[in-house]
């Protein structure tokens, strides 16, 4: 294939027939076409060099024409020494504003010539502007040059200032003109209109703000009056032009005056002297005209609005069309306003400015509708600069290592970046919006426009701002609880959701479209959204201010409205069923099937290499980018937030109904609901397990180690964990008990090994005493002994004699030993538990004067209760249900509503004290409890000084929540502590919170309902040539049929040592139960609880079954009988 023919080095190819003279086609076209180029650039850079030498030559002709100008007026001024009559004024007047520059210091030194004559002869200049139109024209001119020549450093701006001041004042004219009734007035309305409207078109408002902060020196508080003698006449400089506005006009003057000043003055960043000065002094003036200026500011943001709606129907149309503009920028509906978007910025100086001003202008007795809305509408358009700062987060002042922080969402947000004066600013404009005078004036104000969807948006679109700042705003500020205090506001929210449709399609709710988990356009979430956080935050502050009485209106007569609560209990279901198919919907969009994982950089160049932004025509790339950023930003915080509202108050009503009952059966287990739950060991619900994506954000990258711990998560597995921990009660309970039994195989499985079944693998042996048995569990059982109690138990007795019990422990001893050590444990004579007065268990508070170091032993009773747990093994143990409420919540801490479960006397005394309507200071209460621990009483204080601060009518709330905090919470805080602690020493104690304080119950003790005798027949197994067919078979199932509901709980201890039937039935017994014959009918029946085994002798009569049953299963004899 390759040969060698002795060259080492290729030799150059020699061509000897010279160029060749034919030419191809394609070479000759391109040939043209390159002249032709060439050709079009030459004229193109003739056209543009007579273009420039033209440009040249004018501004040449021009200058020296301005020259000869000036040399003309200089030489007039020589000859003349002044201004002798109005022919010389005309003279100097038509060249000055023709050659004028304020760069030039002699054109400064003229003006200021001429500016010297007008001022001190006021009266001739109006006898000819009365004469001629023209010297209005000539008039203004002079001010507007006057404008430019006060910001020239090197002059003093005294005397333009005061030909501003002669020839733009309403009063200096008025002196100066002749009194002809309302002709007069006509032409000074006239002369002012033409004279401010060039001024403002000069930057008339920004030169009057530049010398405010130039002259004026800073200023630390606020003053409306100042001593620099400079200041009034540059604030009546500013106000002037104000006054020439006239109230509920709509008069172009008076629009553009608005503007320039908003655009001048409000909106850039607020140097001292407006802040401290120009604002204060404004808002002193009742005369000031706030609400045309917040109309106009309003009717400046509509229009912005429609500017981009219109860009955004041009773009639609484009795109449907398959077109694109030859400008490749601004659709041709929306460019001719596009200037339109320059006029008005929505800055936080702006808000800041707007609500310095309002002092003397909001007045629910004066304040129409219109106005109202039109204030709601400029707030709500600029509190989203709230958002530049980072969202404020709960800092718990108390160690609690095991709360649950699972709800906090601000982890892989990106902090704004932001200045420390704008953050200072922004933080004050929060206060001010929380202002009592402002408050109460939004709050009377709203009730007479709740059935104005608009302004019901707009108040809607400030609290929800608020509520995406703070997480506790709804308890923090004035605002957001004036408002959840007033039920007709917040039914008003619910009808405003419910009336609400899609736009262009009447028969389609956002709400409808979210409960199916569909996604809605950013036009209708905006609108949507903010209506729905806030209701959902609103009720539920309401809801945790209501005791259950008030909640389920119990004094409320059939018919009538409550004052308290917006919803009677029959509009509260279907609302309910309404908020927990919102939930479910926005779990499926929180974990779409398919979610973006690019990054915004390579969206960016992408959009950019197809021409994007080109056809958008918004801007430059990095703008466009900049602001996608920002609106993805604050998606990232929106619906994340709605989540989290919508979640907490379906919570809220659930847990109102778990005491009161007032839901039907069935009521919150959602109906086809497909998800993966019947595999648990795919859910990881511990806080340690792998972590999914976060609701509503895109999918991060995979790390080394997450890959390691296997496949990631699907979607549906990840809507499961989203569920089981947020809203788990939409589950039926079955299902969830069938999950958490999964997940405790599993994690068996894992810590026990396969070879258990064969009594081998790791396991635990312990002797213990049956005299001394949770003496001896607690020393040997101690984490220092055994850090982990997850593997079997190998348990040998000792009975009361010394001697070992007889028999191998399959797992009946360990069960039996579990049973007794608990109850030793728990029993309110051992003095770490007491009893309500329902007879139920809570630790108890004044332990620390029984053992000193108790914590230790309330972290091992946790670790034995979540050994039961977590061997399925049901105890009977009645715990108090606020104690259970610390052991099912993901905080340890409960509220006063949990009250009643502990002493339930003065949970009635405390809402007694609530609905008081008298003095409450006459009833001489403080902020003191008396306590009594073993005999021994004392005093302790609420707060700190409680002894001295009277409970009266203001502060009454605060005591009963103190006084119900120290009850549930503060007395046994460390004991509940220790308690979690060891049950999460077993199992994840996440996992309980599936469970509500009720089922946690269940899950413990079983469930209350009677033994069913049927089904257990129907799932045991028989021995030996015992058969359902059998004798004595059948006449066991008669006595035990006969037996009352007690003696067949006897029956059920006696063989699985439990005496309550399994959560699932007793198809779920392991091992099943099974009766084996014992044979020689002398003997008592027996039982092996290890194997759930009753060996019964083969009775032949019924009688004799019976009582030697009876007397088997009532004896409470020892494993040794059998």
């Amino acid at each position: 294939m390759f040969s060698f023919d002795g060259e080492f080095r290729r030799r150059p190819q020699q061509n000897l027939g010279g160029a060749s003279l034919k030419t191809d086609r394609l070479t000759t076209i391109r040939k043209a076409q390159q002249e032709r180029q060439k050709r079009e650039e030459a004229r193109r850079h003739q056209c543009g060099a007579v273009v420039i030498q033209s440009a040249v030559r004018s501004f040449i002709q021009r200058q020296h024409t301005k020259q000869r100008e000036r040399d003309k007026f200089d030489q007039h001024r020589k000859v003349n020494g002044g201004v002798r009559h109005g022919q010389d004024l005309e003279y100097y007047c038509r060249r000055i504003i023709f050659f004028y520059q304020h760069r030039t210091a002699q054109d400064g030194d003229r003006l200021i010539f001429l500016c010297q004559y007008m001022i001190k002869n006021p009266g001739a200049v109006f006898q000819l502007v009365d004469r001629d139109p023209i010297w209005t024209y000539r008039v203004k001119r002079l001010l507007g040059l006057c404008l430019g020549q006060i910001l020239v450093p090197e002059c003093s701006p005294t005397i333009p200032m005061r030909m501003l001041e002669i020839y733009s004042s309403d009063t200096y004219i008025r002196k100066h003109t002749p009194p002809t009734g309302t002709d007069q007035q006509q032409y000074i309305q006239r002369y002012l209109v033409t004279v401010y409207r060039h001024l403002i078109e000069h930057r008339y408002f920004s030169v009057v703000r530049q010398l405010i902060e130039e002259k004026i020196p800073p200023i630390d508080e606020d003053s409306s009056t100042l001593a620099h003698p400079i200041a009034d006449a540059l604030f009546d400089m500013l106000l002037r032009p104000l006054q020439l506005i006239q109230p509920e006009a709509r008069d172009p003057l008076s629009q553009q005056i608005l503007q320039s000043f908003t655009f001048n003055v409000l909106s850039p960043a607020l140097s001292d002297q407006v802040r401290h000065f120009v604002l204060p002094a404004l808002g002193e003036r009742k005369d000031f005209p706030y609400w045309t200026l917040v109309r106009c500011i309003a009717d400046e943001y509509q229009g912005q609005l429609d500017y981009r709606n219109a860009i955004l129907v041009d773009l639609t149309d484009d795109t449907m069309s398959g077109g694109v503009t030859r400008s490749g920028g601004t659709p041709k509906k929306a460019r001719k306003d596009q200037s339109q978007d320059e006029r008005l910025r929505l800055t936080s100086s702006l808000l800041y400015a707007l609500m310095k001003l309002d002092e003397r202008h909001l007045d629910e007795t004066t304040n129409t509708k219109e106005q109202f809305s039109a204030y709601l509408k400029v707030v709500a358009s600029m509190v989203d600069n709230i958002t530049k700062l980072p969202r404020k987060t709960i800092r718990s002042s108390i160690n609690r290592p095991l709360d649950d922080s699972s709800d906090s969402d601000s982890d892989g947000e990106d902090s704004p970046t932001f200045s420390p004066r704008e953050a200072a600013l922004l933080h004050t404009i929060i206060a001010m919006l929380n202002e009592r005078r402002r408050v109460t004036f939004i709050v009377r104000m709203i009730d007479s426009v709740l059935d104005e969807t608009v302004v019901v948006q707009n108040l809607c679109q400030v609290c929800h701002q608020l509520m995406t700042y703070n997480r506790m705003a709804v308890y923090e500020y004035k605002l957001l609880y004036m408002l959840a205090s007033k039920p007709m506001i917040i039914r008003g929210l619910w009808y405003t959701l419910t009336a609400a449709h899609t736009t262009g399609q009447m028969f389609s709710s956002p709400i409808v479209l979210l409960s199916k988990g569909i996604n809605i356009s950013k036009e209708e979430s905006d609108r949507i959204i903010p209506i729905l956080a806030s209701f959902c935050a609103l009720f539920g502050r309401l809801i945790a201010s209501l005791h259950d009485g008030e909640f389920v209106q119990e004094n409320v007569l059939p018919g009538t409205v409550s004052s308290i609560m917006p919803f009677s209990i029959p509009e509260l279901i279907p609302l309910s069923t309404t908020l927990k198919e919102i939930s479910l919907g926005l779990v499926e969009l929180a974990f779409p099937e398919t979610r973006s994982n690019l990054h915004e950089n390579y969206r960016t160049m992408i959009s950019s290499l197809s021409g994007g932004e080109a056809r958008a025509g918004f801007g430059a790339p990095a703008r466009r980018s900049e602001r996608h950023q920002q609106q993805e930003q604050m998606a990232r915080q929106v619906w994340p937030h709605l989540l989290k509202v919508c979640v907490s108050l379906l919570r809220q009503i659930h847990t109102r109904d778990l005491r009161r009952c007032f839901c039907p059966e069935g009521h919150w287990t959602a109906q086809n609901l497909n998800l993966p739950l019947d595999k648990p060991t795919d859910l990881h619900l511990s806080r340690g397990s792998r972590r999914g994506p976060r609701p509503f954000q895109p999918i991060r990258d995979f790390t080394r180690e997450d890959i390691e711990d296997g496949p990631p998560l699907s979607t549906k597995q990840i809507r499961s964990i989203t569920i089981l921990r947020e809203i788990p009660f939409v589950v039926p309970f079955n299902t969830r008990v069938g999950v958490f039994q999964g997940l405790v195989a599993a994690d068996k499985l894992r810590a026990q090994g396969e070879l258990q079944g064969f009594l081998q693998g790791p396991s635990i042996h312990l002797t213990v005493r049956r005299s001394h048995l949770y003496e001896d569990a607690f020393d040997k059982l101690s984490p220092t002994n055994e850090p982990d109690l997850r593997p079997k138990f190998r348990i040998e007795m000792v009975n009361s004699v010394g001697l070992r019990e007889a028999g191998i422990d399959g797992g009946g001893v360990f069960r039996e030993f579990l049973s007794e050590l608990i109850k030793l444990a728990f029993d309110p004579h051992r003095g770490f538990f007491m009893i309500t007065k329902d007879n139920m268990l809570y630790p108890n508070p004044s332990v620390g004067k029984i053992v000193e170091d108790f914590q230790r032993h309330y972290y091992f009773i946790g670790r034995i209760l979540g050994k039961a747990l977590y061997e399925n093994l049901l105890v009977e143990l009645p715990l108090a249900e606020f104690f259970l409420s610390k052991l099912a919540g993901k905080h340890s801490d409960v509220d006063v509503h949990q009250l009643a479960s502990l002493d339930p006397v003065l949970y009635r005394n405390l809402m007694s004290l609530k609905a008081y309507e008298g003095d409450v200071a006459d009833l001489g209460l403080d902020f003191t409890i008396v306590c009594d621990a073993l005999g021994e009483t004392r005093v302790e204080e609420l707060k700190p000084n409680g002894a001295n601060i009277i409970v009266n009518s203001s502060n009454r709330i605060e005591y009963i929540q103190l006084m119900a905090d120290f009850k549930l919470n503060q007395q046994i805080r460390a004991q509940c502590a220790a308690f979690r602690q060891g049950l999460a020493n077993v199992l994840p104690i996440e996992w309980l919170y599936m469970f509500s304080n009720k089922e946690l119950q269940v899950l413990i003790s079983g469930a209350e309902i009677p033994v069913d005798v049927h089904d257990l027949r129907q799932h045991t197994r028989y021995g030996g040539d015992f058969t359902l067919e059998h004798h004595t078979i059948q006449l066991f199932w008669k006595v035990v049929e006969q037996f009352d509901d007690i003696q067949r709980r006897l029956l059920l201890k006696f063989v699985t040592s439990c005496s309550r039937p399994p959560l699932l039935g007793f198809k779920d017994l392991d091992p099943p139960f099974y009766i084996q014959n014992a044979g020689d009918t002398d003997r008592l029946p027996s039982a092996s609880t290890c194997m759930n085994l009753l060996k019964l002798p083969a009775f032949e009569e019924e009688d004799v079954l019976r009582e030697k049953l009876l007397y088997a299963i009532q004896s409470g004899a020892g494993f040794e009988l059998s």
